[in-house]
């Protein structure tokens, strides 16, 4: 008995509220379920179950009904209820791609196709386009946020001027639609960007180059959360908005012994999101989010190489690239949240899973150079080290000159 009434009092909220009568009704691994303590909590769930618990004192010393957001039955209930699918906007914004943005074509320590400094030969106008997709997912081991399954797909085009021959600058425009899908059935957030860039570059020597890239545009979500309280199901939904800003600025050298060319090269990049505050509507247990800042600071350390062959209709050059990322930001932050019926003022806090700080990209990329001016790639990168995430992307672009 002595070991039946420690349990008891070690009881969360939750499970005081819940776990008393069915501990009187049931035995056994019934029992044991219903008598869950704080430690089968993560912080999250712990959080959202002290607001139920404030919510229902408070509507219990107004002799009120409470909302069924703080009247739940079980412990399944309290899980559903805990929004923590709310990190799943930064996530895709900062971490699914190792925080790396979309960059224009030729950059991103891309090896020179055509001719740097002394080039006059060349055209000063380009316009050119890519393609870019990623897919992968973020697995179930996280402790304060579930898995889910993702798919991005970008599309950006642009031109730029050749100013001298040393120098090039232009402008590119991308959309990117973005999907998750959390497992379980849990819901899913799509996002839809739309960002515009300006970039130049500036070769100091045929080999040593530098380049910048600066960038603005909003973000438009649509969050579906699937809730299950008390047996009956409902669909909590919202469409927040954001902001989004990101600068880079990096360079490379080439090493050119014959045909083979070797390029390291480094780059700095920083990305801020805003996300404004929302509301769910369609479910008793919606929730009111407070505003979230998601920064993220990453330094790229890489290497290209590439190998020149002519063929018939051109060149084709093959290659191969590793970097090395440092995450100097984007650290554990905190969403403040309320349940939208909840009239007592009460709140919680939900807090997400720190990033991985050093992880790896490797690629390999076949592009051509063909007669008029044009020229083409396709690449493959996939990430690596990452804790929790699984990430692969395609990339297939175009140029032409006049």
């Amino acid at each position: 008995m002595k070991n039946k009434q420690n349990t008891v009092t070690s009881m969360s909220p939750t499970a005081s509220r819940i776990g008393v009568g069915v501990a009187l009704a049931l035995c056994g691994a019934a029992m044991s379920t219903a008598r869950a303590t704080p430690a089968s909590f993560n912080e999250n769930q712990s959080s959202v179950d002290n607001a139920i618990s404030k919510c229902s004192n408070f509507y219990n010393q107004q002799e009120s009904n409470a909302p069924s957001a703080c009247n739940i039955e079980s412990i399944s209930d309290l899980k559903s209820l805990t929004p923590d699918q709310v990190f799943g906007m930064g996530s895709i914004a900062t971490r699914v791609n190792g925080g790396k943005n979309s960059l224009p074509f030729g950059q991103s320590g891309k090896i020179n196709l055509g001719g740097g400094a002394g080039d006059g030969d060349f055209s000063k106008l380009s316009f050119w386009g890519k393609v870019d997709s990623s897919f992968g997912l973020h697995d179930n081991t996280a402790v304060n946020l579930g898995g889910f399954k993702f798919d991005n797909h970008n599309f950006m085009a642009g031109a730029d001027y050749r100013i001298s021959d040393r120098w090039s600058a232009g402008a590119a425009f991308n959309y990117k639609r973005g999907n998750a899908t959390f497992n379980s059935g849990r819901g899913e957030t799509l996002s839809d960007n739309y960002i515009g860039t300006l970039y130049s570059s500036y070769f100091i020597t045929d080999a040593l180059h530098v380049e910048g890239t600066a960038s603005y545009g909003g973000v438009d979500f649509e969050t579906s959360r699937n809730i299950k309280l008390g047996g009956t199901s409902s669909i909590a939904s919202a469409a927040p908005s954001a902001d989004q800003y990101a600068f880079s600025l990096g360079g490379g050298y080439d090493f050119n012994f014959k045909a083979l060319t070797v390029a390291p090269y480094a780059r700095g990049e920083y990305t801020g999101l805003d996300i404004d505050s929302y509301s769910e509507t369609g479910s008793p247990g919606a929730v009111r989010f407070g505003k979230q800042n998601i920064q993220s600071l990453i330094s790229t350390v890489g290497v290209q190489t590439a190998y020149s062959v002519s063929v018939p209709w051109g060149v084709v050059i093959p290659q191969l690239r590793g970097e090395w990322h440092h995450q100097f930001m984007d650290g554990r932050r905190q969403v403040t949240g309320s349940f939208v019926a909840d009239g007592s003022g009460s709140t919680f806090t939900l807090v997400n899973d720190a990033p991985s700080r050093d992880y790896y990209t490797f690629g390999a990329e076949v592009s051509s150079v063909l007669p008029g001016g044009v020229s083409a790639f396709l690449s493959y990168e996939t990430l690596q080290g990452y804790r929790h995430i699984d990430s692969n992307r395609f990339m297939l672009g175009g140029r032409m000159e006049f």
